[in-house]
């Protein structure tokens, strides 16, 4: 029995079905439900031991639905093959029509199959998970959730960012997060009349302050000489998740400390020497 798509696009020669159908045997029928029964059954148990499987694995919430409605919907269509097989339904028209029906509707929906496609792409390389902080063609956000078409993230000033997966996998990425830790910067100006170990001395404990990673660099040094001032330069590394408020903690540490060892920030200024002449 085939069956055929009409100028309506109705499918015809339902006769030939109800043929079919009125000679199939009651024992066989019998089987054919046992068959979806026993089908359906094994689908559950399947998609229960997929889903624990991939609960244990890195993947977020998110990518984790979108597979599992994939293989869901994969399972359930071959039950039904099988099924109708069983019977003596011949699928292979409906196999068709199932497969122009795809081709249309991908046509139709390129952007969003794009979208998908760089979702999954993303799940598999890994180059940020929920909660990283990144950067992306300059944007820098916290990654909320990694969508089948969006991936969702919200700024440091709370603005909701939803980016397409499609230009995520054609984008700049910047992890700020994946290595677990952040380097902060700082330059600041001491007179020339103050002692360079004494600013030393001063910064030191400002950084002591912010609570660095211990065992990494803490690097005071001298950056250049000023017309009115020496400028001093700050490397130290903290946690990645502390970086922001660290870049104003150490500020301020450091106007305390400078202020508590009498060292004096100087500011640019300009000297004048009048000569005066005499009559």
């Amino acid at each position: 029995m085939k069956l055929y798509l009409s100028s309506t696009g109705a499918v015809t020669d339902w006769d030939g079905l109800k043929s079919v159908l009125s000679g199939v045997r009651g024992t066989t029928l019998l089987t054919a439900v046992l068959l979806l029964v026993v089908g359906i059954v094994t689908v559950r148990i399947a998609m229960r031991l997929i889903r624990r499987a991939m609960l244990k694995s890195r993947l977020e919430q998110g990518p984790i639905r979108f597979i599992l409605s994939a293989i869901r919907f994969v399972l359930y269509f071959l039950v039904l093959v099988i099924v109708a097989s069983y019977l003596g339904i011949d699928m292979s028209s409906f196999v068709a029509l199932l497969s122009v029906v795809s081709l249309a509707v991908s046509l139709s929906v390129q952007s969003v199959l794009s979208n998908v496609a760089g979702g999954m792409m993303l799940i598999g390389s890994k180059p940020f998970r929920q909660g990283d902080f990144v950067a992306v063609d300059g944007e820098e956000a916290t990654v909320d959730d990694i969508g089948v078409v969006y991936t969702r993230m919200h700024t440091v000033d709370n603005r909701r960012v939803l980016i397409p997966n499609s230009k995520l996998m054609d984008a700049t990425l910047e992890n700020y997060t994946a290595l677990g830790k952040r380097r902060v910067e700082a330059e600041v100006s001491a007179s020339y009349d103050c002692d360079p170990q004494d600013v030393f001395a001063a910064l030191q404990k400002a950084i002591a302050r912010c609570e660095p990673l211990e065992g990494e660099e803490r690097l005071t040094e001298i950056q250049s000489f000023g017309d009115s001032a020496i400028t001093y330069a700050v490397w130290f590394w903290i946690p990645a998740e502390r970086i922001i408020q660290a870049r104003f903690d150490i500020r301020r540490y450091i106007w305390e400390e400078f202020k508590a060892a009498g060292i004096v920030m100087t500011y640019p200024h300009l000297n004048v020497h009048l000569d005066r002449e005499e009559a």
